[in-house]
């Protein structure tokens, strides 16, 4: 098969991916090898991404197959995993594997963009300028290669130096790719502010992370009810890529899958048997327009009455607010 050319345009109404012509926005969901993507299609989605590039070639062919396009992501080491990006050997040698990623898919009709690491840069400050070299030796290699798909890095969000950095040693980098969770919601606004000049997609969104929520006491993060990180999503994916002024070009949803991470139910969009969250629901209105006939319920938060510490052994009571398919509100308590 024959490559599908993607560009990256600057038009009056703002930034804008074109694939073989036709304008693209990237309605898209992140997933795994092990992930099937028709329920992304189903859903109203038009992309996948991947993280790495790690036994793709099954789900670059089923996406192609479906008419879905791929980010494929090119996993570059992390500093706090013990890459050292001032070893020359490592930095070559992670360079070399890159290449040979590129020489393998440049020309799937799949591909969409390249995804040229997922926050190598680390949590802190990220002002490694060695870091920010490699990934634009790497991306300056994937255009050389491959003219045809735009390049793209990812970072945690937008704190410290990245954009300047971004700025001012990643020429090769077309779009910057932001994974952001709780801080979505003024995401374009923040950008501007800190000097962003490229095009942005959202890589990652969902719930307000763990670290992004108040805490019990004793150090609990606060999970958020499946109901309560639906209208999250929706208006994460209003403010950051509907509204975001032309910066945008389009998302991938976080997780399309089931993922034990903080809890077994924090991201996941899915739970362990397949059953799709409400979160799901909420992108597939957005995706298409189109809500589906058999939402998933809506769940409300337990209330405990009475005090919050007990001794063990102590009966607790908790109540809830309950609504039945009439849309009235029964009072359930539970013990």
């Amino acid at each position: 098969a024959d490559a599908i050319p993607v560009q990256l345009r600057e038009t009056p109404q703002g930034w804008q991916l074109f694939r073989d012509g036709e304008p693209y926005v990237i309605r898209g969901a992140g997933v795994d090898a092990s992930a099937s993507p028709a329920a992304v299609k189903a859903a109203g989605g038009n992309s996948i991404r991947t993280w790495s590039a790690e036994d793709i070639d099954a789900l670059l062919d089923e996406a192609h197959v479906l008419g879905l396009t791929v980010t494929v992501g090119i996993w570059l080491g992390h500093e706090r995993h013990g890459f050292d990006y001032s070893d020359e050997t490592q930095v070559r040698e992670q360079f070399e594997s890159a290449r040979e990623i590129v020489l393998r898919y440049k020309d799937h009709p799949a591909l969409l963009l390249w995804g040229v690491g997922n926050e190598m840069e680390g949590w802190d400050e990220a002002d490694n300028p060695a870091i920010w070299k490699a990934v634009n030796d790497i991306a300056e290699m994937v255009k050389e290669i491959d003219p045809h798909h735009p390049t793209m890095t990812v970072t945690a969000y937008v704190h410290g130096q990245r954009i300047p950095l971004m700025n001012e040693l990643c020429p090769a980098v077309d779009i910057h790719g932001i994974n952001a969770y709780g801080a979505a919601l003024t995401l374009p606004q923040v950008y501007r502010d800190r000097g962003g000049k490229k095009p942005y997609v959202l890589t990652e969104f969902g719930p307000p992370g763990q670290w992004e929520v108040a805490k019990t006491d004793w150090g609990a993060p606060l999970e958020p009810t499946s109901t309560e990180k639906a209208e999250h999503y929706r208006q994460s994916y209003k403010n950051a890529v509907i509204d975001s002024g032309g910066l945008a070009l389009g998302s991938y949803v976080f997780y399309w899958g089931h993922k034990m991470e903080a809890t077994s139910t924090w991201f996941g969009m899915f739970l362990a048997d397949g059953s799709r969250l409400a979160t799901v629901d909420t992108m597939k209105e957005l995706w298409s327009g189109k809500a589906p006939a058999n939402r998933a319920p809506d769940i409300k938060p337990l209330t405990i009455v009475g005090p919050h510490e007990v001794k063990p052994g102590a009966k607790i009571d908790a109540r809830a607010e309950v609504t039945d398919p009439e849309g009235g509100a029964i009072d359930a308590r539970w013990y």
